[in-house]
């Protein structure tokens, strides 16, 4: 069963014009796991090949920089059709910001948000599925 309540909600851009000053606009984040007011985990999820950019990047591990644990995970998908929605639990994580640095992998979503719910006890990520 899909997460997505109305899914044409979820296909209309949110267009930041008439808000930036040259390249300086508003940023989103994909998605959010919080847990106790300790731990953080920013997803951003980019076509196969694209980077994060700088200004995104850099709010992502501020943000995450705040926290007891804070993690941004560089989430990437294959999906070339616009009109197919990307299921989350089928990319892959390429990239992890933790503890003040970036390390490359090539994981699961799944597997990496179960590592980081054994590795600090967080019962609800342990056995996501």
């Amino acid at each position: 069963m899909s997460l997505i309540r109305n899914s044409k909600q979820v296909k209309q851009a949110v267009d930041f014009t008439g808000i930036q000053n040259g390249v300086i606009h508003p940023s989103d984040i994909d998605a959010v796991l919080e847990f106790d007011d300790r731990i953080i985990i920013l997803f951003e999820v980019k076509r196969i090949g694209n980077e994060i950019p700088t200004g995104q990047r850099l709010l992502l591990e501020r943000i995450a920089n705040k926290f007891e644990y804070g993690f941004v995970l560089k989430v990437e998908h294959n999906f070339f059709d616009d009109s197919v929605d990307i299921p989350l639990h089928t990319c892959k994580v390429t990239s992890i910001y933790y503890n003040s640095s970036w390390r490359e992998t090539n994981r699961d979503v799944l597997e990496v948000l179960q590592t980081i719910g054994q590795k600090l006890k967080i019962n609800k990520l342990k056995n996501i599925k």
